[in-house]
This record gives C-alpha cells, structure tokens and sequence, in this order.
C-alpha cells in the first residue's frame, strides 16, 4: 500500500510539472507569436523568414496539449493580431463569396493571384487597391452570431481630401449548437446573413443626399438564390485558450496575467487568423443600429 502511495503521489507531481512545463512553453510560443504581429502590422508586411516564423509558432500551438477544447471561450470580443493573407479576410464574408464563386475560373488572372479561380482573382485585384489602409479588425461571437468589423482607410490626396474611413461590417448567424466540450478544431457553422458599412466619413458629406450606412447587403438572400449552400461556412478553431471563467487548463495551472488566445480558419478558406480577447482599454465593436435595438 505504502508502495502505491508513493507510486500515485509520483505520478501527480509529474503530472504537475509537465502541465506547468506546457504550459510555459505555450505562453512562450503565444507571446512570441503575438510579438510578431505587432512587428509586421498583422502579418501583412511579414518577410518570408517571419512568416516561416510565424507557421511554425502557429503549428507549436496548435499542438500543444493546452490547445483546450472547451468551446465556452468562443464568445466574446476579439482582436486579430496576426493573419496569414490580408487582414480584411478576417471577415467570413470572404469564405462565403469564396464558396459561391467555387468552380468558376477567372478570364483573366492578376500576376498576384493565388490560383487561377474566380475568387481569388477577385481577392488579388482586392489585395492592389492603393491607398487603403485596413485598421483593426474585431469580432464578437454568442451563443446565435457572430459580428466581423474591419476598420478601412482610403488616402488619395491628404493636402485636399480628408481620409476616408468606414467599418466593413458582418453579420452571420450561428447554426451548430456549442457542446460542453469538444475536440479540436471546434467546429462551428455560419450562415453569412448581411454586410453593411458603419461610421461611413463618406456618408456625413452624402448626409442630406444619401446615407452609406443605411444600405445593406442582404447576403444570405443574395448567394442562396444564385447558389443555395453559399452562404452557409464553418468556422474551425484549433486554438482556445485563456483565463476560462468556469476554469479551464490554463488558469488553473498559470497565474500570470495573458490575453485570452483563438486561432480560426474559414471553410471554404485559405487563410489562419489569429485573435485575442480584447481588454478594458479596447474599443467595443459598433453594432448594426438594427441589431442595437433587438
């Protein structure tokens, strides 16, 4: 008995210390993924070496033990702080469009497009635009949406025209139920329902003529009726990790004070975007005034 004893108090404590160890190198590979991000403006000025750098980090945490499972961290507010192609593809919109343009070729391909399809030669003219600049990008996810808003700058000529600005914005349903726990990825569907534009500077000049943020896209009615399915994607997270309030792996075993991490990737999608949960100090996500008064 006493040979048992020693046996399960030898276990927990190596159990223990290979938590601990985990989770150190967990937070190590997280921050310096993070870092990374502040240094390259999201990824998007990443050089080949850093964004090497950055799928490697990418894979360490994804596997990692701490990865968690528990779905419960989805909800809230997040800030992407690093993305494999252009941060404005944050937006499930884009999987969306992606999924009803599928099968279909370009006639004719920009130098810079990813393949030859419909889709990504529609992102590659997207990706030239000059003079955009694309802001923070956020999302809220409950339990029955999720709320996708990227900040947009337009600089044509500072000396005569102010800069534009306006917040891309997104809304799609959640269709799949969020299990108590579940493996990784997490899988959640979506249904793309509409996209708007919020806090158009455009529109306080067009005011009395026309209001940009009055019009929406009715997304969803839009693809179903060209193509039924398109505006239904999944939402796949790798990565959940945090200060989990119902106590989740990390902070039970980690005190020191780190942001809330999700890594997420679209279906129908090519891109990993990286997130954390916003502080006291962020702004919150603009609603759309229709969903403020729901």
């Amino acid at each position: 008995q006493a040979t048992a004893a020693l046996i399960s108090i030898f276990a927990a404590v190596t159990a223990s210390s290979l938590d601990a160890g985990a989770v150190r190198s967990f937070r190590a590979a997280q921050n310096e993924l993070i870092a990374l991000g502040a240094a390259t403006n999201r990824g998007q000025v990443a050089s080949t070496t850093q964004r090497a750098a950055a799928v490697r980090l990418i894979h360490e945490l994804e596997s990692s033990p701490m990865a968690t499972g528990n779905p419960g961290l989805l909800f809230g507010d997040w800030k992407l702080v690093y993305a494999t192609e252009p941060a404005y593809r944050a937006s499930p919109f884009f999987s969306a469009f992606r999924k009803l343009a599928s099968g279909m070729e370009a006639s004719v391909t920009p130098q810079n497009a990813a393949s030859t399809s419909l889709a990504d030669s529609i992102f590659a003219v997207t990706d030239g635009i000059p003079f955009k600049e694309v802001g923070v990008a956020r999302q809220l996810i409950t339990p029955t949406r999720l709320v996708s808003q990227v900040e947009l700058f337009v600089t044509v000529f500072d000396a005569l025209l102010p800069r534009a600005s306006s917040l891309m914005t997104s809304t799609a349903e959640l269709q799949s139920p969020i299990a108590e726990r579940d493996a990784m990825p997490l899988s959640t569907r979506l249904r793309v329902k509409k996209t708007q534009v919020l806090r158009s500077s455009i529109s306080r000049v067009l005011a009395p003529v026309l209001s940009i943020d009055d019009i929406i896209f009715p997304t969803a009615d839009v693809f179903e009726r060209a193509r039924p399915g398109s505006a239904d994607i999944k939402l796949l997270t790798s990565v959940l990790a945090g200060s989990d309030p119902n106590g989740g792996e990390l902070s039970s075993v980690d005190t020191s004070r780190v942001p809330d991490l999700r890594i997420s990737r679209y279906e129908p999608g090519g891109g990993t975007f990286v997130w954390v949960r916003c502080g006291p100090d962020d702004d919150p996500i603009v609603m759309p005034p229709e969903d403020t008064a729901q």
